[in-house]
């Protein structure tokens, strides 16, 4: 009881004193109180506020602090989004020694982001980061080598750096595996190790990999499967998932036909970039009924009802 009652006193304590200490100009002290403003922690979340107290961290040489300056303005948190201003940040943090930000400073020379596109950099600051463990640039090194970019295509490599990512839990090295064994790029074919790897990557919650689950179970006719699979990547905004789970309700492929579930996943798919939902959703819309369109429309801003639409086997069982 009494550390309850304790507790937000102590908070307030450790509040003034870090701010007493960002105050002196104790680097440290600044970036801990960034974060405290950044994540609302103890104090009202305020990004202006850490912006500012990151910034006087930084230029005194905080190398995290310089990273998550990097990542504020490449968001616009705080400030107004700035490609420049994101490199320069993430440039100072890379060079003293943070792993994000080498992995991100790849990343911006590789699309040319801030800084002209160079994939020799790129190759350097992701090769940097992937030795030292860093997932996400294990998975990026392993595109640049799967792709060819700034090296010649090597899917050995491919394989490897996607491998180390993988063995850390990391969802799209998982899925871009599976490929290679699959297609027997780089490594032998293996269809039950890339499935096991394609189930992996779904079950962390990578989007593609769901979608791609879904494809399968469609192909087998394992329908409930294939619905489960769609709608998990379909609620993360996957556009095929959308557009494919639209295609089912909206032809009345192994489902019964329901024309207002089909319009509202299309038009989610349309608004996540899908040109070819784009066309089904036009065919679908002639053939609705004003009062059926506006009920259609009412799902697409009500997506939890929509989903609940799509699990409720009382109103949508499976033929």
């Amino acid at each position: 009881m009494f550390k309850t009652l304790l507790r937000p006193l102590l908070h307030a304590f450790n509040f003034k004193k870090i701010t007493k200490l960002a105050e002196s100009g104790d680097s440290d002290a600044q970036n801990k109180l960034a974060k405290m403003y950044h994540f609302g922690s103890y104090v009202e979340k305020d990004y202006e506020k850490a912006v500012s107290w990151y910034t006087k961290s930084a230029n005194q040489g905080n190398s995290e602090s310089q990273s998550i300056l990097g990542e504020m303005y490449e968001y616009g948190h705080g400030v107004e989004q700035n490609d420049i201003q994101t490199f320069h940040w993430y440039e100072k943090a890379a060079e003293n020694g943070n792993v994000y930000a080498q992995n991100s400073l790849g990343w911006m020379y590789e699309k040319g982001k801030g800084i002209e596109q160079d994939y020799e950099q790129s190759l350097f600051w992701y090769r940097k980061a992937a030795y030292q463990g860093e997932a996400d640039a294990q998975f990026n090194l392993g595109m640049m080598y799967n792709l060819g970019h700034g090296v010649l295509k090597n899917h050995r490599e491919a394989f490897k750096w996607f491998n180390e990512a993988a063995q850390q839990e990391y969802p799209p090295a998982q899925a871009s595996l599976g490929a290679l064994y699959f297609e027997g790029l780089g490594i032998s074919v293996d269809e039950n190790m890339a499935l096991s790897l394609y189930e992996k990557a779904a079950s962390n919650g990578f989007a593609p990999a769901q979608t791609y689950l879904g494809i399968l179970c469609e192909e087998k006719n394992q329908i409930a499967e294939a619905i489960i699979w769609y709608r998990k990547a379909a609620q993360q905004g996957e556009s095929s998932a959308l557009t494919n789970l639209g295609l089912m309700y909206g032809l009345g492929q192994n489902v019964f036909k329901n024309e207002l579930i089909a319009y509202a996943l299309l038009e989610m798919a349309v608004v996540s970039g899908n040109e070819t939902a784009l066309d089904i959703r036009k065919t679908i819309a002639k053939s609705l009924a004003p009062s059926k369109m506006d009920e259609a429309k009412a799902l697409v801003q009500d997506p939890e009802k929509l989903w609940a639409l799509i699990d409720s086997r009382q109103n949508l069982k499976l033929k």
